[in-house]
Parts: structure tokens; C-alpha cells; sequence
């Protein structure tokens, strides 16, 4: 069983007809315009007017686990690679590769996880992380056999073990990265423990919350929120028991959502610091647990149907609240069979509301937003941006200057308010925080550094309102200030305090420390000054070499216009693992390859650090491995084998070098197995400029010196 003929199997979605048929989404509605989302028809009637299946109930769909093609690829590729040594192991799984073993329930099965340990091993990893959830352990993996006996003939064993294989193909690549330093063990206590410790260095709350939900379960959710905030419609993670959910919960990942969560908590400064605590705190986890489940159920006898409790980490100290039901909301939206489906939304509030914290600060005042309705989804029309006036013959709001939209509103992110002040904090998320008032008084000098062609002024103000001087203090790059929710990068005007104002006689500053604060959770602006943890470019080359794939480095120098604010600065990087490319010749020999192959336009490259760009390929390199997949099932997947790691010398320096010789134009370095491509854009497409072994050998074959 190893031809690519016989790893290709008749797809048993489709069973080869390339679609399926489906019941139609009308049919869990019932035939009726107004659908109840909780209760749906029991009687299981299409809708007779359906837009989607006209009233039959069945609708036919193109089979997306064959893409259409009918037939489907029995084979997985598992790889593990060392990314201390670089070397890499797989093992191809194909019918009739592994031996079968029992399964608990009686019957047989394919079991993968010995398979990825034994290729640990092979590489010298002690520990190994699935790049799908690297946060999770190593989960056994298998593939069932229904009705595989060992006395079936081997053909139909082989039949049994590819449609089986097959099934498993939502990940047919599946690669493990391994340390050669053994993982410590995994301490509940000490990781609640650092939780509660940012939150006291942020001044938030650290949430630990349980509910019920309506399958009777209880979901657990660990996350931050800013004081005095509402309980949220919906948790942000559900997990089964609190060291679940501290387990797979980072201190960016309680971050993501403050905004959402924090739009209508009341604005406060920071007052001054607390009396020195013990740093982090010594949590016993356990005795939270308890508390919080042993409060959700008697929530939950007390209400007699959605409930909770939450335990608030504030001010060194653990608070105690019952969750109930509040107020219920009926939302009402549109399917695409045309029907309107009705859900009723029942909140959560707390019974009891903490003491304000020891360093809740002054109130920050606000004004309403003067660009949306909080009431619907009607916002200022673009065609008044700019101060222009409202245009009669407009499209989107027919000249009242209002118009729907499902994005939020530009001016204040849907909080509804326009702060005064801001509370701008600055911390490593580790031990070191600074907390910044920034409180505008008119009149503070700014100075006229341009003009947009508009007309607008363009303001620096003082370094007060910079936060590049942090990223100085801090130790990093000033590209690598990045928001503490989402973790984006923080816009070049916040960094050097530039502002372009309303008009001439507007207030820079104002409306400077305005625009910062839109959507800010409690006027509340916090900032993470710490380089992302991602291995040096030469491993990350070192590692797509292994896999036998290729790296593109993307970098575009905006340097000389470092005197213009109105423009981008320093450089702008992007690293990608992509596919490999057909062989092609070295300089001096003909070239078979057609032109389609060469990629037609050249997209600038986004992130402000080379740090950051490899952070981001390496959150998306399971997309690159869905991509490496060969499309037609009868091409069978690499299986990559790596003994003796690839030699990798850091090309940053000439990446840098090519990137100051063509300012302002992105330059795209591809590096493969044959060596390394140098391509340019330019505004009519891309511009081949070199092909060598080495990039070393590409920089002086352009004229360029490689030191």
C-alpha cells in the first residue's frame, strides 16, 4: 500500500458524486416566519416559502471534505521537529503502516500517540506541543476501525484502515515542536498565583467565574475585567473545572476582550500605590474552587435557572458574589431561509458588589458621543467625514447625515463616550508598571510640524504624550508597544505623540487624548512593553528547510521619511512559510519554469519588528501546513526526514542591507532548499532581481557589499 493509486479512496461523505444532501437549516424552525431559536418545530416541517431549499426541506451542497473531487487521500503525516537541534522526524501512516490494537470499548482502533512520542525520542525532544494548542498536553490520538477483525482478508483490512485513516484528515499534516529541556510540571496554585499578581500590577480584577449552563453544566472562566463593569452576556472561555481553565488560560489571553467587556464601567484614575504585599500572592486554588462551586449552586437553587458565582481577586484579596438572572433580552435576526429567528438573552448580575478598591483614583468625566445612536445601529455617514457637509443625493443615509452600519462607531468604538482624561499605563507584565494621567488643559503647547493635503494641521505634541519614551525606558523596540487586548500594535502617532486636528482652531491635545481613549475600557489605556517570545529568523528558516518547505521575508525600509509624520517609519517586516516552488535553474542556465508560477504583486509587509513577524508566522503555521497539502488527492504528502540539521547563518543583516538599498518598496527574500530568490515590487508588478545559492551570494551578484 504505498502507489499514490492506492492511497486514494472513493470520499465516503459524498461517495464520489462530489455533493451531498442536507437538511435544510428551515426544518429546525418549522414552517412558520418567526422562529423561536430555544424551542425550534418538533414536528420538523420545512418552511413552505424557504429562499434555500423552496419548501422540499433538502438541500443539495458541495462536499468540502473532498473539495469537490470525490475522492479523498488515506494518509497522515506525522512530524515532530527539535527546535533546539532543528532535526526532524515523521511517520508516514498509510494502510496497513500500523498494527491495530484493541480499543477499551471492545472493538479496534489506530493509535497515533505512541507514534508522535516515539519520533520525540527520535529527535532528542523532551518536550513537545501541538502547534494547534501548544497550551494544552498531548491528547491521545487514535482513528477507529468499526468492523476490522484481524481474520478479514488484507484487502478488506486495508479498505477498513484507509476510510478510517481518511476521517482523520481535517489535519492530514499534523506537526509537533519539541524543546530539548523537559517542561516543568504544570502548578495550579502558582499559575492562579501570577494571575492574581498581574492584576494588582494592572489595578484590575482577576475573575474567576462559574455558571451554569443550559445543558446543566457548570463552565469555568478566568479572565480580567475592569471595576464596575456588568457580568458579560457570555464568558470568554468555558472550561470543566478551575485548573482546566487556569491551565489554559495566559495572562493574554484574561487580557483579550477588556474593551468589550469594560464599554459601560464607570472611569476612574489610579490612585497611589498600595502598601507592599507579597508578590505573586500564595493561592490555594482548591479552596477557591470550593467556595465558587459551592456559591453557584445555591445561586442556582435560588433562582431556579441561569446562575453562577464569581470569586474577584481585588486588592490582595479574594470577594465573594452570587451570580442571578437580569434582565431579559429578545434578539431578533434574519436567516437566509427568510425566516426571523427570536432568542431570548437572560443576563447575569452580581447579588453583591465589592468595595470599591484602596486605589480608585478621582472620576474621569465624559461626554455622549455625538456620532451614534445607542439605541440602534445608525452612525454618522461617511459622507460627512472630514467636516464636510451632508450630501443630499448620498446613497447610504439619503441626505440625513445618519446611516445603518455593523461596524463600530469611529469615534467612540460604541462605549457612547468621549473621555476627558486617560489613564495611560505601561508594564512588561511581569514586575514593572509605570501609570500615566494623561489630563489635557487647553491651550498646552503643541507644535505645527504639517498640513495634510486637506488642509488639517498635523501636531506633535510633548513627550509627555509619547509613548516611544517608554519603549526607550523599558528596553524594546518603540514597534514593539503593543496593546495589552489583542495584543496590536500600537499606532505610530500614539508612539510619537502626533495628532492631526479637526481644523485649524481645534485643540490638539483634546482632541489627541479623545482619540486614544475611544472604546478604552474605563478610560483605561494599557500598554505591553515586552519583546514576544519567537525563536531567531535563522531557526525558523533552520525549521522550514526540515519540513522541506520555504521562508519569504518581506521587508520594507521607510526610514528617510522619518522626518515626515504624515508618513510610516523605521521598517515594516513580514515572514511567511509558504509551499516550496518547482526547481528552478541558478544564474546562467535557462529557465523552463512558465511566468504564472511568479507571484503577479507584492503586498506590503505590516508588522513594525522582525520579532513580530515571526510571531505572527509562527500563530499561522498550521495554516501554512493546510496550504504545503497537495490539492489533488492522488499526489501523496512529503514525509519529511531532517537526521543532521540544516546549517542556517542569520541573514538579517542583508535583509536590512536590500531593504535600505530600495526605501520604500517592499523586497521579498524567498529561501528554499535550492538557495534564495530576491524579488522587488514596483507599482506594475514584481521584479525578479537575483537568484543564488546563498544571500550573501544574491547581494554582491546585485552590486551590493554583503558586509
Amino acid at each position: 500500500m504505498t502507489s499514490s493509486t492506492e492511497l486514494t479512496i472513493t470520499c465516503p461523505d459524498c461517495v464520489g458524486l462530489t455533493f451531498t444532501l442536507v437538511q435544510c437549516t428551515c426544518v429546525s424552525g418549522g414552517d412558520r416566519l418567526v422562529v423561536d431559536f430555544d424551542l425550534g418545530d418538533p414536528d420538523g416541517k420545512p418552511y413552505r416559502d424557504c429562499l434555500v431549499c423552496q419548501g422540499t426541506g433538502t438541500v443539495a451542497r458541495a462536499c468540502t471534505r473532498c473539495e469537490q473531487r470525490g475522492r479523498r487521500r488515506a494518509q497522515l503525516v506525522l512530524t515532530v521537529a527539535n527546535l533546539d537541534t532543528g532535526t526532524v522526524a515523521s511517520r508516514n501512516v498509510v494502510p496497513g503502516s500500523l498494527e491495530p490494537v484493541p480499543a477499551p470499548d471492545g472493538g479496534w482502533r489506530l493509535v497515533l500517540t505512541p507514534v508522535v512520542r516515539d519520533l520525540a525520542a527520535a529527535v532528542g525532544a523532551e518536550t513537545i506541543t501541538d502547534i494547534w494548542d501548544a497550551r494544552r498536553p498531548l491528547k491521545e490520538q487514535f482513528a477507529p476501525l468499526p468492523s476490522w477483525r484481524p481474520d478479514l482478508p488484507a484487502e478488506r483490512r486495508y479498505a477498513i484502515e484507509a476510510e478510517a485513516i481518511t476521517r482523520q484528515d481535517f489535519y492530514p499534516w499534523r506537526l509537533y515542536l519539541g524543546r530539548v529541556r523537559a517542561q516543568q510540571p504544570f502548578d495550579p496554585d502558582r499559575a492562579l498565583g501570577w494571575l492574581c499578581a498581574v492584576a494588582d500590577l494592572l489595578c484590575l480584577d482577576l475573575m474567576v467565574e462559574a455558571r451554569h449552563e443550559p445543558w446543566g453544566d457548570l463552565s469555568w472562566d478566568v479572565r480580567y475585567e475592569v471595576a464596575g463593569g456588568p457580568v458579560p452576556a457570555n464568558p470568554s472561555h468555558r472550561a470543566r473545572d478551575l485548573p482546566e481553565a487556569v491551565a489554559t488560560t495566559t495572562v493574554q489571553d484574561a487580557l483579550d476582550g477588556l474593551g468589550r467587556r469594560g464599554l459601560a464601567a464607570s472611569a476612574y484614575a489610579i490612585g497611589p500605590a498600595s502598601p507592599e504585599r507579597q508578590w505573586p500572592p500564595v493561592i490555594d486554588l482548591d479552596q477557591v474552587e470550593r467556595r465558587v462551586h459551592a456559591d453557584a449552586r445555591d445561586a442556582l437553587y435560588a433562582a431556579g435557572g441561569a446562575a453562577g458565582a464569581q470569586a474577584i481577586w481585588r486588592d490582595g484579596r479574594w470577594w465573594h458574589t452570587r451570580l442571578r438572572p437580569g434582565d431579559t433580552t429578545e434578539v431578533l435576526a434574519e436567516r437566509s431561509t427568510g425566516q426571523i429567528v427570536s432568542r431570548r438573552v437572560t443576563s447575569l448580575a452580581r447579588n453583591w458588589e465589592p468595595p470599591a478598591s484602596v486605589r480608585r483614583g478621582d472620576p474621569i468625566p465624559y461626554t455622549v458621543c455625538p456620532d451614534c445612536d445607542p439605541d440602534s445601529r445608525l452612525r454618522r455617514c461617511l459622507c460627512t467625514l472630514g467636516g464636510r457637509p451632508v450630501d443630499a443625493d448620498c446613497a447610504s443615509c439619503a441626505g440625513t447625515g445618519l446611516a445603518a452600519s455593523t461596524l463600530p462607531c469611529p469615534t467612540c468604538r460604541d462605549s457612547h463616550r468621549i473621555y476627558s482624561a486617560l489613564t495611560v499605563t505601561v508594564t512588561d507584565l511581569r514586575s514593572r508598571v509605570v501609570h500615566q494621567l494623561w489630563r489635557p488643559q487647553p491651550g498646552e503647547p503643541a507644535e505645527l510640524v504639517a498640513t495634510q493635503p486637506g488642509g488639517r494641521p498635523v501636531y506633535r505634541l510633548a513627550e509627555r504624550y509619547r509613548l516611544d519614551r517608554w519603549a526607550a525606558i523599558f528596553g524594546v523596540p518603540s514597534g514593539e508597544l503593543t496593546e495589552a487586548d489583542g495584543g496590536h500594535e500600537v499606532g505610530q502617532d500614539l508612539r510619537e505623540g502626533v495628532v492631526t486636528a479637526s481644523g485649524p482652531g481645534a485643540d490638539p491635545v483634546i482632541e489627541y487624548v479623545a482619540s486614544a481613549g475611544r472604546g478604552q475600557p474605563g478610560a483605561r489605556f494599557i500598554v505591553v512593553a515586552a519583546p514576544p517570545e519567537v525563536p531567531p529568523l535563522p531557526v525558523l528558516i533552520r525549521l522550514a528547510l526540515g519540513l522541506r518547505l520555504a521562508v519569504v521575508v518581506t521587508i520594507e525600509d521607510h526610514r528617510l521619511d522619518a522626518d515626515d509624520p504624515r508618513k510610516l517609519h523605521g521598517q515594516r517586516w513580514q515572514v511567511e512559510i509558504v509551499p516550496p516552488e518547482p526547481s528552478g535553474p541558478l544564474p546562467g542556465q535557462p529557465d523552463q519554469r512558465g511566468t504564472s508560477e511568479q507571484p503577479d504583486r507584492l503586498d506590503p509587509p505590516v508588522c513594525p519588528t522582525l520579532a513580530a513577524a515571526i510571531g505572527h508566522c509562527l500563530r499561522y503555521l498550521g495554516n501554512a501546513l493546510v496550504d504545503a497539502v497537495p490539492t489533488e488527492p492522488d499526489q501523496p504528502i512529503e514525509v519529511p526526514q531532517l537526521p543532521v540539521p540544516v546549517a542556517v547563518t542569520d541573514p538579517t543583516p542583508l535583509i536590512e542591507r536590500l531593504g535600505a538599498h530600495y526605501p520604500g518598496r517592499p523586497v521579498a527574500i524567498r529561501f528554499d532548499a535550492g538557495g534564495c530568490h530576491v524579488r522587488l515590487g514596483e507599482r506594475d508588478g514584481v521584479r525578479p532581481l537575483a537568484r543564488a545559492r546563498t544571500l550573501a551570494a544574491a547581494v554582491t551578484a546585485l552590486g551590493l557589499t554583503s558586509s
